[in-house]
Order: structure tokens, then C-alpha cells, then sequence
């Protein structure tokens, strides 16, 4: 099964020179690699700790990415309450090659916790930035941009800022972004309105909050808008029901909507089906929005498209490179709903299940066994 990414924005990540250990890249070091990961974040880590235990020379990979700071979740998403509990965090680290081995405070901190708790991410992004460190001491670290990628040769030429890196496979682990409206309506970016104390700055009594989504994160947005913001009224425009557990909702979020929500909503806050009827006659008397639908894959120039086709089942974009995380993820049918299968657990099984495969695919590989993927976890 294929699926076609479509991305009109141009890739504007902040370049900046690699200066962590006597493993990053220098000049006087070779730039033509083995291995090449772009991504360091959830699935970027896990795809670099799975191919070094696969047996791939560490020195023959380059790791590279423009912060190395755990990816969004380390950005934007550290304060946000955690929809995976306290056990299924530590079933990831103890799954996870090397991550359990780890020297860190922050991880040993993560075994103190009552196994059923849901906790704020930082719990997990802080080992996750301590697991960082240490696999980029392992490997060559190269912190910069990627903006595109070309096959030379049987070879991936990987250009952005000031740096040129070659090498024989690339896994492309580059994340994604929040898509945005395309309504002519001011918006609060989705990363900003998931932090609380953020999103009480950006709105005003006098302000009609328009919320667009209907699962986990437009729950939270409603709950933070509630709870912590003084807004004139909140309308959420949904189109599928919220449902509760994997990949629905979890946590402090879920027992708000069972509590609150379905119990006792706020007075000022109304749940509307987003027809078209509903936002033409609705959505003009709403002063700002927020978009809660999905995230698309940061763009990238692959041989010259930002348009990649990605085989669900095989993880391979073209020759030799293969994707993997939230740009890139198997998906499964819940409550009659296509929905993407990301998350820790997610991202370690497709990895373990098809980074050995890639490892033995041949530069005239192009499909590899196609069975489906109904035993990888939703998180």
C-alpha cells in the first residue's frame, strides 16, 4: 500500500555546526557514510539505537539533526500531560537497545514513579535527551540542516547549509509539523495553544475560541481553555467522536472529558459537527482558532519533489531510503477510522521489524515482504 505526501512549504531549519564530541563531523573527517538518519526525535533515536544493534559500525553512520533535543516533544511537548503511562514508558526503555544501560538520573528518577501514573513528557523527553548524548557519542553527530537529498550514483548526496554528506542508505526520520488552517481567521499555532501557560497570553475575555479537532489534542486544547484561560465562549467543531484508550483519548485528558466534558461542561463551551453549513453560519463570529487535526510531514526535496511516496509496509521511499516515525507511519483501522500508528512502542516495532530487512535489501531492492502490521502497538 502506498501513500503520497503533499507539502507546499519550504524547509527552513536553522543550520548550525556541529560541536559536540570527537565523533561530529569535521573537515577533516571523510563525509561519505555507510548510514545517514536525518531526525533525532522519537523515531530517530529509536532507528539509530535498533540499526548500531543490528551490527551496523557505528563510525560508518551519520546521525544528523539541527538540535539533537528529543524532536517536538522535547521542543514544544515537555510540559504536556502524557497520554502513555509510567509502565509503558519503561516497556520502551527496557525494549529499546542500550537505553536501559544509560547512565542518568533522569531515567533512574523514571523507575520511582507508580507504574499506572500519566505524567507530564519531560518524564520521558529528559532520559530521552540523556540517551541522545549518549548514542551521538557513538556515532558521527552532525548537527545541521538537511534540506535535500539526491541519488548520485547509487549514492545519497545529502545537502543543507554549508554541508555536503554522502551515503549508501539514508533513513528519513524528519518528523512533521501541525498542519494549519486555511481559514481567513488569526490562528494560534497548535504547539503554543499545548502549552497552558502559553495559550493564557494569546486570548482575551472578549475572544470566541474556535477549536478544530475532535480527539486527543483539541480535548486538551478545550480542558486548557477552561480551565486555565478567560475567553468568551469556546466552540469546538469536530466531525468523529472522541473515544477513550489507544490511540484515543488517555490520562489527564480523558478523565477530564469523562469528569467534565460529558458531565458538566463549562457553560461557555459548545461541541458542533463541522459541516459546512455549521462553519459558514459559526465560524464568522469566532475572533481566533485553533487547528487540532493531524500533522504532515516536514518537507524535504527528494530528487528534486517535495512529493514522497512511502510503502507503509516495507518503510521504502525510493532506493536505498526508507522513512520512519510520524512523516512515515504504518497505519490501522480503529472504530472504522484510517488512523496512523505512531508513539514509542510504534516506532520500535516497525523498526525492529524492518531495519535487519533494510540492512540486507541491495541497492535493487525495491519492495521487500508486505505483511501487514496489526501487532505493532498504537503507543
Amino acid at each position: 500500500m502506498k501513500k503520497r505526501f503533499y507539502s507546499l512549504m519550504v524547509i527552513f531549519l536553522v543550520v548550525q555546526q556541529g560541536t559536540f564530541q570527537s565523533m561530529v563531523a569535521s573537515e577533516s573527517q571523510p563525509q561519505s557514510y555507510s548510514w545517514a538518519i536525518v531526525g533525532a526525535g522519537l523515531a530517530g533515536i529509536t532507528a539509530l539505537a535498533v540499526l548500531i544493534n543490528c551490527g551496523v559500525e557505528p563510525s560508518s553512520i551519520a546521525w544528523i539533526d539541527t538540535e539533537f533535543a528529543v524532536g517536538r516533544v522535547g521542543k514544544y511537548y515537555r510540559n504536556v500531560p502524557g497520554n502513555i503511562q509510567i509502565s509503558r514508558m519503561l516497556l520502551y526503555v527496557n525494549n529499546c537497545p542500550y537505553f536501559k544501560d544509560i547512565t542518568s538520573s533522569s531515567l533512574q528518577a523514571l523507575y520511582t514513579y507508580d507504574v499506572e501514573e500519566f505524567k507530564l513528557l519531560q518524564v520521558i523527553a529528559d532520559p530521552l535527551q540523556d540517551f541522545t548524548d549518549y548514542l551521538r557519542n557513538q556515532v558521527v553527530s552532525v548537527q545541521t540542516s538537511i534540506t535535500s537529498l539526491t541519488l548520485v550514483n547509487d549514492q545519497w548526496v545529502l545537502e543543507g547549509g554549508d554541508c555536503s554528506i554522502t551515503a549508501q542508505k539514508v533513513i528519513l526520520a524528519i518528523g512533521a509539523e501541525p498542519k494549519r488552517l486555511t481559514y481567513d481567521i488569526p490562528e494560534i499555532l497548535l504547539d503554543d495553544a499545548l502549552d497552558k501557560d502559553k495559550l493564557a497570553t494569546l486570548v482575551s475575555p472578549d475572544d470566541t475560541i474556535a477549536v478544530f479537532g475532535g480527539m486527543h489534542s483539541a480535548i486538551l486544547v478545550l480542558k486548557y481553555l477552561s480551565e486555565n484561560c478567560s475567553v468568551k465562549q469556546i466552540i469546538n467543531f469536530y466531525i468523529e467522536p472522541y473515544f477513550y484508550g489507544p490511540p484515543g483519548l488517555e490520562g489527564a485528558t480523558a478523565l477530564w472529558a469523562q469528569t467534565v466534558l460529558e458531565q458538566n461542561p463549562p457553560a461557555n463551551l459548545s461541541r458542533v459537527l463541522s459541516t459546512l453549513e455549521n462553519r459558514k453560519n459559526i465560524l464568522p463570529l469566532c475572533t481566533k482558532a485553533i487547528y487540532a487535526i493531524g500533522y504532515e510531514p516536514s518537507p524535504i526535496l527528494v530528487n528534486g519533489s517535495l512529493n514522497l511516496t512511502f510503502d507503509e509496509y516495507t518503510g521504502i521511499i525510493d532506493q536505498n531510503l526508507y522513512g520512519i516515525g510520524i512523516a512515515f507511519p504504518p497505519t490501522g483501522i480503529i472504530n472504522g477510522q484510517k488512523i496512523a500508528k505512531n508513539g514509542l512502542h510504534a516506532y520500535l516495532g516497525y523498526a525492529k521489524k524492518l531495519i535487519p530487512q533494510w540492512i540486507a535489501c541491495g541497492k535493487s531492492c525495491v519492495q521487500l515482504g508486505k505483511d501487514k502490521h496489526e501487532d505493532l502497538a498504537w503507543i
